[in-house]
C-alpha cells in the first residue's frame, strides 16, 4: 500500500484551514502550523463579506464567481449555518457613473444584480432610516465569521487525525534529498512531502531555505464589532461612508473602507466612535449602539492585488496561498490546490494566479 503524502500547511485562518481540510479529503496526512493561535490574524480581523462584485480582471471574477458556490457546499456539508449566512448585498457606496459602470459590469459577466429603487430598498431594509434613491442587489452574496469558520474547518480536521500546531513559529523550509522537505519550528522539525504556505501578510517575508518572498502591498484596516443590537438589518450593506452586516446574535460587523489603507496616524479610537455614528444615523429608532471591540489588522495584498495560488518559484514540493478576498476564495482554493498538489491537475481557474508572474518580472 503507497503511504498517505504528508502535507504540513503553515496559517490557519481560512485559505490554510481549507486547504488542509482539502488535503485530508484525498487522503493526505495534514498538519496545520501557526505561529499564533488557531484561526488566523487576517481572518480574525475581516469584515467577512463572501462576494464576486469586484474582480479586476475576466479571470479573476470566473475565480470569485465559482468560489460562491464552493463555499455554500462546505458550509452545507459542515453545517456552518452558525458562521456564515447568505442575505446577500445592497451596494451604493459610489454614484453616478461610477455606479452606472458597476451595474454594467456584473451585467455584463451575468451576475445576476438588480437595480433597484428607493421603495424596493425601503421594503427589504424597513430599519433604515433614509434610503437611497437606487441600490444594487445581488442575491447570491453572503457573510462569514471567518475565523470561526476557519476553527470549525480545522476542528473537523482534527477529528479525522490531523495534527495542529499553534503558537509555534516555522523558521525554515529545508529540502532533504530523496526525502521530500522538513518544516523547522521552534519545537522540532516536521518532516513532510509538501509544504503549502498559507501566511497572509507575513508572505513578504519569506523564510528561511525558501530562496523567495512574494512582493506585497498590505494594507492596514479597522473593523468594528458591536454588542448585539435589537434593530435588524437584513441584508449586508455598502454605503459611501461605512459597510455594515449583523451576525446572527444581533452584533453588527462594520468597517469605515472596504479595500482603502488606513492611515497610521489616525486616532483609531475617534474613528471607531465616528464609524458607530455613522451607522446610528443610518437606522431608525435610535438604537443604542455599543462598541464591543476594535480589530486592527493588515490586508494580505500581493503587489498587483491579484490572488497568488500555486508553486514557489525555485522551490520544489513548496506552494503558496496568499490572497485578499481570502474569504471569499477560501475553500475553493483549498480545493484547487489540493487536486493540484495530490493529484496532478491543475485548474485552469489558477493559470492567471500564479507567483511566477513576479519571478518573471
Amino acid at each position: 500500500m503507497t503511504a498517505a503524502a504528508k502535507v504540513v500547511i503553515v496559517g490557519s485562518g481560512i485559505i490554510g484551514a481549507s486547504t488542509a481540510l482539502a488535503c485530508q479529503d484525498l487522503g493526505a496526512e495534514v498538519i496545520v502550523v501557526d505561529q499564533g493561535p488557531l484561526g488566523g490574524v487576517a481572518s480574525a480581523n475581516s469584515f467577512g463579506w463572501i462576494n464576486a462584485s469586484f474582480a479586476e480582471t475576466q479571470a479573476y471574477f470566473d475565480l470569485r464567481n465559482a468560489a460562491l458556490e464552493s463555499f455554500r457546499t462546505l458550509g452545507q456539508r459542515l453545517e456552518l449555518q452558525a458562521h456564515v449566512s447568505w442575505p446577500g448585498t445592497l451596494w451604493w457606496e459610489d454614484a453616478g457613473q461610477d455606479f452606472e459602470a458597476q451595474f454594467a459590469s456584473l451585467t455584463a459577466r451575468g451576475y445576476g444584480a438588480r437595480r433597484l429603487d428607493h421603495d424596493e430598498i425601503a421594503a427589504l431594509e424597513p430599519n433604515l432610516r433614509a434610503c437611497p434613491a437606487h441600490a444594487l442587489f445581488t442575491p447570491m452574496e453572503g457573510a462569514a465569521q471567518a475565523q470561526s469558520v476557519a476553527q470549525s474547518l480545522l476542528a473537523h480536521v482534527a477529528r479525522r487525525g490531523g495534527q495542529l500546531c499553534p503558537e509555534r513559529e516555522v523558521t525554515a523550509v529545508r529540502s532533504s534529498p530523496g526525502a521530500g522537505h522538513i518544516v523547522q519550528t521552534n519545537a522540532g522539525d516536521l518532516p513532510c512531502d509538501f509544504v503549502i504556505l498559507a501566511t497572509g501578510a507575513a508572505a513578504c517575508r519569506g523564510l528561511a531555505g525558501v530562496e523567495w518572498a512574494l512582493p506585497m502591498a498590505n494594507k492596514r484596516g479597522m473593523i468594528l464589532q458591536t454588542r448585539p443590537v435589537q434593530t435588524r438589518i437584513h441584508h449586508i450593506l455598502m454605503t459611501p461612508d461605512v459597510h455594515f452586516r449583523q451576525n446572527l446574535d444581533g452584533s453588527l460587523v462594520a468597517g469605515e473602507i472596504f479595500s482603502g489603507d488606513l492611515d497610521p496616524s489616525e486616532d483609531a479610537s475617534a474613528l471607531a466612535d465616528t464609524v458607530i455614528a455613522r451607522i446610528c444615523q443610518k437606522l431608525r429608532g435610535q438604537p443604542d449602539v455599543q462598541l464591543a471591540e476594535v480589530k486592527l489588522g493588515e490586508r494580505p495584498v500581493p503587489l498587483d492585488g491579484l490572488p497568488v495560488v500555486g508553486a514557489v518559484p525555485g522551490a520544489p514540493g513548496v506552494f503558496l496561498a496568499v490572497m485578499h478576498s481570502g474569504v471569499t476564495l477560501g475553500p475553493l482554493i483549498g480545493q484547487l490546490l489540493a487536486q493540484e498538489i495530490l493529484q496532478g491537475s491543475p485548474s485552469p481557474l489558477l493559470s492567471s494566479f500564479r507567483a511566477s508572474r513576479f519571478a518573471q518580472a
